[in-house]
């Protein structure tokens, strides 16, 4: 499970899944601007697990599980 924690939500930034919770849960602002605070983007690469893991958050209860394997067909989906 903490190996699911640090790894990396999008590729376009350096946050990982638990700093990207951590924002989420900081944070008053809908979801397309908090995306830009882990982000740093306007990209819609990481869009399924971000919206994901940003409703997880609002509703208390995280599935690391599935946003890993959302990141990882999103990244399958750039390299293709």
């Amino acid at each position: 499970m903490e190996d699911l924690k640090n790894k990396r939500i999008c590729e376009c930034g350096e946050k990982t899944i638990q700093e990207a919770i951590e924002i989420f849960k900081n944070t008053e602002l809908p979801y397309k601007k908090a995306k830009k605070l882990v982000t740093g983007c306007n990209k819609t690469c990481c869009r399924k697990a971000l919206m994901s893991l940003f409703n997880m958050v609002k509703f208390g209860q995280i599935d690391y599980e599935e946003i890993s394997f959302l990141i990882d067909a999103a990244n399958e989906r750039l390299k293709d």
